[in-house]
């Protein structure tokens, strides 16, 4: 495990603005390689956008209640980490099915962030509204089976307080997964085969004043690149935990981040404006945008859900 450190000597990259006012509390950017386009989430506007790769062309769709997360479905359209629980749509995500409705969750919990795996099972986790600790858990949805046949969402992880970042090493032999109350970055053991966990550990810890690892995305060398809410920063982290690089982001509210485009170097970077103060948003108008920079490191393509 290490800690935050600071070093002069690491490469630093600037992120540029890519899409204004792209919504409230943006988070779960995606890049769609069939479609060519960025898509990402505005939790409580419950919605799902998207924009072409030149920040233009700008789409919306409602799902009707807050959304956490979300990833493109093999076949066509989505699934959805709804607030109140898991759903599958087609491509109009405005239409959605529940997916295990008899575990729909509490109404003092929603769905936040989640993300496929190599073999399209989908993990998302949950948090309570006012963040209360340890209220939350992780759940992994399983590819569906037959027509008529809805899978029952698999819960994976207890006791998380704000359920944040999700991601695997390209040989899907580790898990990534932020907890942003407990400002640590951890690191599982994956089991390809069966979707199974073991062996937590942390990879990386912080301080406050570090900002709280939010949303999360691992490059194609392994590196983990990590979202810092109240940060104004995205930090790369190396599978030792050892930071190797940093993102600036010109405003503090950094929820997270994807790699896209059409080689997939470029890095998209979601922030928000979501309770900030009439003051701060004075000081930092581009809250709640989309920004980007090219840092070298090439992402890999985004998996989807097999059901």
């Amino acid at each position: 495990m290490a800690s935050m450190q600071t070093n002069s000597n690491l490469p630093t990259w600037q992120a540029e603005l890519f899409v204004p006012d792209a919504g409230v509390l943006t988070e779960c950017p995606r890049w769609d390689e069939r479609t060519g386009r960025l898509l990402w989430v505005d939790i409580y506007g419950g919605t799902i956008s998207s924009c072409d790769a030149a920040g233009r062309d700008r789409r919306s769709m409602s799902v009707g209640q807050p959304i956490g997360s979300f990833a493109p479905r093999a076949s066509d359209g989505y699934v959805l980490a709804l607030e109140s629980g898991l759903a599958l749509s087609g491509a109009d995500a405005s239409t959605w099915t529940p997916v295990g409705e008899q575990r729909r969750l509490p109404s003092r919990l929603r769905s936040n962030d989640g993300a496929c795996d190599a073999r399209g099972r989908f993990f998302a986790g949950t948090m309570e509204h006012d963040e209360e600790p340890h209220a939350g858990a992780v759940f992994r949805l399983d590819p569906a089976g037959p027509v008529g046949a809805a899978p029952d969402p698999v819960r994976v992880i207890e006791g998380s307080s704000v359920s944040n970042g999700i991601g695997w090493s390209p040989d899907s032999t580790r898990l990534y997964y932020a907890d942003s109350a407990e400002l640590r970055v951890d690191v599982f053991d994956y089991d390809l085969g069966t979707g199974a966990l073991s062996g937590r550990r942390p990879l990386a810890s912080y301080q406050m004043s570090d900002g709280y690892p939010d949303g999360l995305t691992v490059d194609a060398e392994g590196c983990v690149w990590v979202a810092f809410w109240d940060g104004g920063v995205v930090r790369r982290v190396a599978p030792d935990g050892t930071l190797v690089g940093v993102v600036r982001v010109p405003v503090d509210r950094v929820s997270s981040c994807t790699f896209g485009g059409p080689d997939l170097t470029d890095l998209f970077i979601t922030t928000a404006r979501y309770q900030m103060t009439a003051e701060r948003l004075r000081e930092q108008p581009a809250s709640g945008s989309i920004f980007r920079c090219r840092p070298g490191p090439a992402g890999r393509p985004v998996d989807r859900y097999a059901g």
